[in-house]
Parts: C-alpha cells; sequence; structure tokens
C-alpha cells in the first residue's frame, strides 16, 4: 500500500509540474483512494488533525462528485499541496528508525541516572556493515541499580495503536532476549508505548518478557497487557520492577520469574 501512495505523490508533484499527461479520472481514483486509506491509518493512530487533512483531500479529488476548478494554476497547487503532505505524513509514520530512537530516549529518561546507570545500549550496527552484528540482538538497553548493583535489561518498542486488539510480537527476536537474559542471569523486560508519540506515547507498559514469550501467538492482546500498564511520567523505580514480575505468579506456573543478576 505504501509502495502504490509513493507512486500517487510522484505523480501528484508531477502534475503540480504540469507534465501529466494522463487520464485525469484516473488520476482522481489514485488520489482518493491513497486519501482514504491514509485517513484509515490516521484514525487507528488517532491523527484526528491529518484524519481532516485526507478526508478533505478524499473529497476535493472524488471521482465520483468531482469538483472543477477552470484555474489551471489552483489546480497546480492543489497537486502540490496534496503530494507533500502525503509524503511528509508517511515519512513521520513510517519513520521506524527514528520513532524507535526516540521512544527509547524518552524510556531512558525514566531511568533516572540519581538511581540507574545505564550500562550497556545496543548500537545497531548491523545496519552500518550491512552483516550481522550479534550484539545487536540484545535489548536494547542494560540498567544497573545504583544502590543495590541488580542489574536489567529492557527492550524498547512502540507502536501507533493497538493492531487487532493488540501488539504484534516478533517471537524470534524474544527467544534472543531470552537467551541474553539467561546467559547473563538477569531479567528482561519490554518497555512498550503505545499511541500519542514516541516521546509522549498515550499510554505505557513495562512487562516482564516472560508474559510475551509465554503466548502462542503473535499478537499480544491489550487485556493480558493492562495489569503492567503504568504512569507515563513516573520515574521507574526498582520496587516497582520487582512487583511487576511478581504478578506473574508463582516458579511453575504458565510464566516464570527470573532472578536479577548482581554487579
Amino acid at each position: 500500500l505504501r509502495l502504490f501512495i509513493w507512486a500517487v505523490i510522484r505523480i501528484l508533484l508531477i502534475t503540480a509540474a504540469g507534465l501529466y499527461r494522463g487520464d485525469f479520472t484516473i488520476l482522481r481514483w489514485a488520489v482518493s483512494v491513497a486519501a482514504i486509506a491514509l485517513a484509515y491509518t490516521a484514525y487507528r493512530g488517532k491523527k484526528y488533525y491529518w484524519l481532516l487533512i485526507f478526508i478533505a483531500a478524499a473529497t476535493v479529488f472524488n471521482p465520483v462528485i468531482p469538483i472543477y476548478i477552470r484555474n489551471v494554476s489552483a489546480w497546480r497547487i492543489i497537486d502540490l499541496i496534496t503530494g507533500v503532505l502525503f509524503g511528509v505524513f508517511l515519512w513521520l509514520y513510517y519513520d521506524y528508525y527514528g520513532k524507535g530512537y526516540r521512544f527509547e530516549s524518552y524510556i531512558a529518561s525514566l531511568f533516572s541516572s540519581n538511581t540507574w546507570v545505564i550500562v550497556d545500549k545496543t548500537r545497531d550496527f548491523s545496519k552500518s556493515f550491512r552483516r550481522t552484528v550479534e550484539s545487536d540482538t540484545n535489548p536494547d538497553f542494560t540498567f544497573r541499580h545504583i544502590q543495590t548493583g541488580k542489574i536489567l535489561a529492557v527492550e524498547c518498542k512502540y507502536r501507533s495503536y493497538f493492531y487487532r486488539g493488540g501488539v504484534d510480537w516478533n517471537r524470534r527476536k524474544g527467544e534472543n532476549y531470552m537467551i541474553y537474559g539467561r546467559k547473563h542471569r538477569l531479567p528482561v523486560f519490554v518497555a512498550l508505548g503505545v499511541g500519542g508519540s514516541p516521546q509522549k506515547p498515550a499510554r505505557l507498559f513495562i512487562i516482564p518478557l516472560t508474559e510475551f514469550i509465554s503466548t502462542p501467538y503473535s499478537i499480544i492482546l491489550e487485556r493480558d497487557l493492562l495489569p503492567f500498564e503504568r504512569s507515563m511520567t513516573s520515574p521507574f523505580s526498582l520496587d516497582e520492577l520487582e512487583r511487576t514480575q511478581q504478578k506473574l505468579g508463582d516458579p511453575g506456573s504458565r510464566t516464570q520469574r527470573v532472578r536479577y543478576g548482581a554487579g
């Protein structure tokens, strides 16, 4: 779908430059379909300002009850603005790396430097070297509690909205994080932000990795995440994270607690 929308953007920019020689009814259909698809995406992500913009675009370009504007220059301006807005939304919405980095920075800010030390941060060197770097499969952060020396790892995930009543989960990556936790004898948590923006999510969850690993599905349902929801602004404390692990039940149940590593 994204490739289709990028193609529509390209045609809009070509049209704005006065170089389009195709059928304008087809152009109307293409822009309308793209606008409806983006409106749905904006609605799911609760981006209501964008939703209004895409509804307006679908209305202006709709081929069923077409709006006729005799001024060619006006149409070129509309084509240009529409193409730019479509492109900006796609870039902002699907900028996975940028979103991930901003959400990681947000999570790090909740681990106060007065209470926690960042022992390690995954750097994603695989993208630069175009080959597998084993350390890139580690959780995003490893923190050490200054007062007790206890160590834990945190993997950060941000989603713009709940998909199919939950969030998608890559089981293979989860197993890598679990192997990391067992190897270093420390617990691994998943910090999950949903909605809002990466720097200010609408909802925040801190979930023991074992909760994700224990599910047989690739979608973690929202109802299963509710016990792990927390404030978006309160700093993380060791007591909170230990209580979070206790929510999993006794060893031998569906999920199992992992002892904290020691510094």
